[in-house]
C-alpha cells in the first residue's frame, strides 16, 4: 500500500536530491541494524518522508556520511542518521509485519508468512517503546479488515480508518504538535489508501479482491470516474497540506525544500504516472 509519497525529482537540484537520498539510505541502514534484511525489504518512500518531516520540525541534529552497501557496492551514497530515522524504522517494521500477514491471508504467500514470522519477535519491544502507536495501528487495521470484509464502500469510513493509523505514526511525541501532525497523517493516510485502490482497481477485479473504489467505478462512466477520483485525492491532500502549513518548517531549509516538493509536487507526479499506466492498460 505504501510507495506513493515520493519527491518530484525534476523539481530538485542535485544537492537536494543528495539530501533526500541520504534520508532514504539512512532509513535503509536503520532498518538493517534493527531488523535485518527482512526490515530492509520493507523500505518505503513514505516512511522516509516521515523521518524528514520529524527531523525538520524538531530541528534534530543529524549526522551525514557516505558509504557503500550490498545493493550499491561501487559508488558511495550519502546516509543520514538520527533518532527519527530509528523511529521511522520501527514504524516501518510494525507496518510491514501487518502487511505481510495480510498478504498471507489474502493470497497464502508462504514467503510473506515467513517474513512476518521473522518480524514477529520484535513486536513486544515495539509495543514497549511505542504503546500508543502500536495499539492504534492494531485497532485501526482490525477495523479496516472488518469494513473490507463486509464489502463496505463507505469511502469516508475506509479512508479515515487508515488515515487515523498513519496520523498516530506521524504524532511521534506527546507535545503541542500532536494535533497538526495527527491531522497531516490522517489526510496523507487517506490519500495513500485511495491511491492504492485507484492503482489496483483492475488487478483486484481480476483476483476477486475487495477494492474501495469498485462501486464508484461501476456506477460512473470512465471520464466521470477519473474526475471523481481526482477530486477525492485532492481533498485528502488538501487536508494534509492544511495541517502541514501549521508547522514551523521553513521552505528554504534543505529538509523544508524536500517536504514542500513532496507535498505539492511529488505525490501528484506519482498520481500522474499511475493514471498514465492505468490508461495504457485500458487501451491494450
Amino acid at each position: 500500500m505504501f510507495g506513493y509519497v515520493t519527491i518530484y525529482r525534476k523539481g530538485l537540484a542535485d544537492d537536494a536530491l543528495d539530501r533526500y537520498q541520504a534520508y532514504y539510505c539512512g532509513l535503509c541502514q536503520a532498518l538493517g541494524r534493527r531488523y535485518g534484511r527482512t526490515g530492509q525489504l520493507a523500505l518505503s518512500y513514505d516512511m522516509a518522508f516521515v523521518s524528514i518531516l520529524l527531523t525538520a520540525l524538531y530541528d534534530t541534529p543529524t549526522a551525514f556520511q557516505d558509504g557503500r552497501c550490498v545493493p550499491h557496492p561501487l559508488k558511495k551514497r550519502p546516509r543520514a542518521d538520527n533518532p527519527f530515522l530509528d523511529y521511522a524504522a520501527d514504524m516501518t517494521a510494525a507496518l510491514a509485519y501487518y502487511n505481510l500477514l495480510d498478504d498471507w491471508q489474502d493470497d497464502h504467500r508462504r514467503s510473506s508468512l515467513a517474513q512476518a514470522q521473522r518480524l514477529e519477535g520484535y513486536l513486544p519491544a515495539l509495543r514497549e517503546r511505542w504503546p500508543r502507536q502500536m495499539d492504534k495501528m492494531a485497532a485501526m487495521l482490525d477495523r479496516l479488515n472488518t469494513l473490507e470484509g463486509s464489502g463496505s464502500h463507505d469511502l469516508d469510513a475506509l479512508c479515515n480508518t487508515f488515515g487515523a493509523l498513519l496520523g498516530e505514526v506521524f504524532a511521534c511525541r506527546d507535545d503541542l504538535w500532536v494535533p497538526a501532525l495527527r491531522g497531516m497523517g490522517q489526510g496523507l493516510g487517506a490519500f495513500i489508501y485511495l491511491m492504492d485502490a485507484y492503482d489496483d482497481l483492475d488487478k483486484d477485479a481480476k483476483k476477486g479482491r475487495f477494492n474501495a473504489l469498485r462501486q464508484l467505478a461501476d456506477e460512473l462512466p470512465p471520464a466521470a470516474y477519473e474526475q471523481r477520483c481526482h477530486e477525492l485525492l485532492t481533498l485528502q491532500m488538501g487536508r494534509c497540506a492544511q495541517q502541514f502549513e501549521m508547522l514551523p518548517i521553513l521552505k528554504d531549509t534543505p529538509e523544508g525544500k524536500l517536504l514542500y516538493n513532496t507535498i505539492y509536487s511529488g505525490v501528484w507526479s506519482k498520481y500522474a504516472l499511475v493514471r498514465k499506466h492505468r490508461e495504457a492498460r485500458r487501451h491494450d
